[in-house]
């Protein structure tokens, strides 16, 4: 494992020296009242806008005629960095911030809408690595009342979307089931759930730690205010559990960090099965199986599960197991159609699968790989002009940390693999433009033959053209973002702030909150 803008502390760094060396850019001053010309805004209620996850929305009033007039509207300051995407519904902003106070906020405004922001920690105090609320949320209507569900900690919570008010939680640590960090060490939710009617799925993962309780895939019901768990599937045991994964105590911890879901769970409903990516294993040795288990195997890939049952169907892996590369599949799964998925990894190559077999379709490699580098963000889909579906990838830190010189070697020969920004032709199977940015740990999204992208080691939002990967408008940000656009309606939203414990950085993570831009014409 190893990311989530992620994952390793040297990513992170890395982020950091580059501030320090950059400096801050200025953000430009708030512009006119915000325009009103354009139709009714979509909502984009989920990670990735919708369960397949395309990052992508087809109705929206920013264009390619009015791109270069893209101008802040507002700052919301949270006092503590956002890196998850911004989700929105019904007029509302809903993020969740490093420090575990989750804020909704008004679209037109960007001022408050809730009494105050839902501080996680009156319920959850467990040990995490990347922020006490690190995925985004997903809005729904369930029974007539409209609820936010996101993960805190290591709890999924059920929030009144009209006032914040907490409505149900449950606690997916197996070890400390009160979710304060008697454990004694990391659990939690990276993950961002994805809704299908009452049902609930997202992942947990304890961060490669070794010995530890279960992680995994759940899934679970919400129905008369109140979570029902429903299925538990464990990839380093190879067993989905009724409900939830059995305790265990401190003295008796039988898993080992194995597989852990830090990636956010895709479906395609046209064949009732879940996709996501997993981590690599440290430990393969110590794994202890049920007899006759084999399956999947402890390396890092792409998974898939029964939507309704949470059976195991299939996996796939390029690499062996123990191969000692760390090159997670922490990108979240695209549904390109039905009954085809593509998912991107760390090595820098997309994949495309048959979604029923796991039989691989086709791959492009695009970006040089990296324990650091790579595809860690989740990608987008749209389309190029010429109606042929495109693919569009954000690419990190372009140098293998465990092999530095064959990186070099391999980008002299494809200099483009040290580029920023990629597009695929699904069609052609062919990479068509690559965009001379710096690393990305944020997704892109899409919109109107738009990529809105957030550019982290330029301290920028740069959206760029989709059928050449042209800039059309750079704009300065305040502190560095990871969080993936939102784009509604005129309107594109994300999160800014990183957080790293030296001096000058340290205070730029308090400039974290959301931004909320806007055109002018």
């Amino acid at each position: 494992m190893t990311t989530h803008g992620r994952r390793t502390r040297a990513a992170r760094l890395a982020i950091a020296v580059a501030a320090l060396l950059i400096g801050v850019v200025p953000a430009a001053s708030a512009h006119s009242p915000l325009s009103r010309k354009c139709n009714a805004p979509q909502d984009w209620p989920m990670f990735g806008h919708d369960v397949g996850r395309s990052f992508a929305t087809s109705a929206n009033c920013i264009t390619r005629r009015n791109a270069a007039t893209l101008r802040p509207a507002w700052f919301y300051n949270s006092g503590s960095p956002i890196t998850a995407q911004p989700v929105v519904s019904g007029g509302i902003v809903y993020a969740g911030s490093y420090d575990g106070k989750f804020h909704a906020v008004r679209a037109a405004t960007g001022k408050l809408a809730w009494p105050k922001p839902f501080n996680i920690h009156r319920y959850d105090n467990d040990i995490v690595d990347f922020g006490a609320i690190a995925g985004s949320a997903a809005v729904a209507t369930m029974q007539g009342r409209k609820i936010v569900f996101f993960g805190g900690g290591a709890t999924l919570f059920a929030v009144d979307a009209a006032n914040g008010a907490l409505v149900d939680k449950i606690c997916l640590d197996r070890v400390d089931t009160t979710c304060q960090g008697k454990a004694g060490y990391t659990t939690e939710i990276e993950s961002s759930p994805v809704i299908v009617g009452t049902q609930i799925v997202v992942g947990t993962d304890v961060n490669e730690q070794s010995p530890a309780g279960p992680a995994g895939l759940v899934s679970l019901r919400f129905e008369n205010g109140r979570f029902a768990p429903q299925w538990w599937f464990d990839p380093e045991a190879g067993v989905t559990y009724n409900g939830l994964a059995p305790t265990q105590t401190t003295g008796h911890l039988t898993e080992n960090g194995c597989n852990d879901v830090w990636s956010s769970p895709t479906v395609d409903t046209s064949v009732g099965m879940v996709f996501f990516g997993v981590g690599n294993c440290n430990h393969p040795d110590r794994v202890k199986r049920a007899a006759g288990v084999t399956s999947p195997r402890l390396v890092e890939g792409t998974m898939a599960v029964d939507l309704a049952t949470g059976a195991f169907r299939w996996q796939f892996s390029p690499r062996p197991a123990a191969n000692g590369l760390d090159l997670d599949f922490g990108a979240t799964a695209n549904v390109l159609s039905p009954g085809v998925v593509g998912e991107a990894s760390k090595d820098g190559i997309y994949y495309v699968y048959e979604s029923r077999t796991g039989r691989l379709l086709w791959h492009v490699k695009v970006a040089e790989a990296s324990s650091i580098g790579g595809v860690i963000a989740s990608t987008a889909v749209g389309r190029f002009s010429n109606g042929h579906q495109a693919v569009f990838l954000a690419s990190a830190i372009p140098v293998s940390t465990g092999d530095p010189g064959s990186s070099v070697q391999d980008i002299a020969t494809h200099p483009q693999r040290a580029f920023g920004v990629h597009a695929i032709d699904t069609v052609t199977h062919k990479l068509v433009w690559n965009a001379p940015l710096g690393p990305n740990y944020g997704a892109p999204s899409f919109s109107s033959h738009l990529l809105f992208v957030p550019n982290t080691f330029t301290n920028t939002l740069q959206v760029l053209g989709a059928d050449h990967g042209i800039p059309m408008r750079i704009q300065p940000m305040n502190n560095f973002p990871a969080s993936p656009p939102t784009v509604y309606g005129d309107m594109v939203f994300l999160g800014a702030g990183i957080t790293e414990a030296i001096p000058v950085v340290e205070q730029l993570g308090r400039l974290g909150g959301l931004w909320g831009f806007t055109t002018t014409t």
